[in-house]
């Protein structure tokens, strides 16, 4: 039994790994996205200065 529940472990954290690998992906497009925001905000405020 200990070799299955092991094997379960394995199993789960191969599903959290990808589950999280998308979250890192998510997050990491958002950042971009507000990274791109306020570098558009800085430009234009020089522009206009």
């Amino acid at each position: 039994m200990g070799e299955e529940e092991n094997d379960d472990e394995v199993v789960d954290s191969q599903k959290m790994s990808s589950r999280d690998k998308k979250e890192l992906q998510e997050g990491l497009c958002v950042n971009c996205a507000i990274v791109s925001v306020v570098l558009s905000f800085l430009l234009t405020l020089l522009m206009v200065l």
